[in-house]
């Protein structure tokens, strides 16, 4: 007494914990190569004796319970810094003509059953909606979140507000022989135009259907909700005419209704080159490699990123892996 070999360390784990942290990491200091830590507890005499791999099992419980921190360098520290529930919100797709989106949300430091309360247009709190699922239907303009570990290992951080987008629509209509240009915003706000190519911002306010003329038409709309603001130009030629009259060249915008999915190293990587030679960007893109336990996922929300962008990093993650991990 004391003991000098442990064989369960999960049940004598304080007292285990206690000794590695005196007699394995450097003194006077919180941070320590896990692989120099290896290397004590093989020449520490006043270390106890573990099972085999009993060091990483120590390892693992003490980080599963917060006690430790692994930060990802091949570095351990024995004091972790306080964590802060948050929340990731990625765009699956939409928005549609009504403004409608679906948002896959996850929960950051929010230990096993977290709880996300929501709110559309307004603050959040625990006494907001709570979600029930991982995806969430709105057409809201803007929607809180607030993550709470009912645990109490994390702490609650602060509120995360994820911002729709306005979209202006048009649809052109003919009574008696007048052509007329109908506008729509979603998922709602207040639209100006102008017929003359000027600055929409400051155009007339639309209440109705516009009437234009039988010649070439320039409808520039300008659409704006709580601090939102969306602006376009819509261009419908000559009555009858049947051709289609390119007036300038700039970037299309593809939005893809459900989730696109390149499942095969091959099919990923040849689309990936595809795109650069097409100058693509991209937003909201999952990156999973791996399967099981053995994983690794990335998520990338509404921040554009080029094809080689990607590629760099679907590259190193896949240099973890073996050849014909999926």
């Amino acid at each position: 007494n004391p003991l000098k070999l442990y064989l369960d360390v999960e049940k004598d784990f304080d007292a285990i914990r206690e000794k590695a942290e005196d007699l394995l990491w450097p003194a006077n200091q919180d941070e320590t190569r896990w692989a120099d830590a290896a290397d004590r507890y093989a020449e520490q005499p006043g270390m106890p004796w573990l099972p085999p791999r009993g060091l990483d099992h120590l390892r693992m419980i003490a980080i599963n319970r917060g006690l430790w921190e692994d930060l990802g360098n091949g570095y351990v520290t024995k004091k972790p810094k306080p964590k802060r529930t948050g929340v990731q919100v990625s765009l699956i797709t939409g928005p549609d003509d009504q403004g409608f989106v679906r948002l896959r949300i996850n929960a950051v430091n929010g230990g096993p059953t977290p709880l996300i309360f929501y709110a559309e247009d307004s603050d959040v709190s625990e006494r907001s909606l709570l979600l029930t699922d991982t995806e969430l239907r709105t057409n809201a303009l803007r929607v809180a979140f607030l993550v709470k570990d009912p645990t109490g290992r994390y702490e609650t951080g602060d509120p995360y507000v994820w911002t729709n987008r306005l979209t202006l629509r048009n649809r052109l209509v003919e009574h008696s022989g007048q052509r007329f240009v109908e506008l729509f915003v979603a998922p709602r706000g207040e639209i100006r135009y102008t017929l003359d190519g000027s600055e929409p911002r400051h155009g007339i306010p639309y209440d109705g259907p516009i009437a234009i003329g039988d010649g070439e038409t320039l409808v520039r709309a300008f659409a704006s909700a709580d601090g939102l603001e969306t602006k376009e130009d819509f261009r419908f030629g000559e009555r009858g005419r049947k051709e289609v009259k390119i007036i300038a060249e700039r970037p299309a915008r593809l939005v893809h209704r459900a989730q696109m999915k390149l499942d095969s190293r091959a099919k990923t990587f040849e689309g990936l080159q595809l795109a650069g030679e097409r100058r693509v960007t991209f937003e909201n893109v999952t990156l999973t490699v791996g399967q099981g336990a053995q994983v690794i996922n990335v998520i990338i929300g509404e921040i554009e990123v080029d094809a080689a962008f990607l590629t760099r990093l679907l590259t190193q993650l896949t240099e973890k892996f073996a050849p014909d991990a999926p």
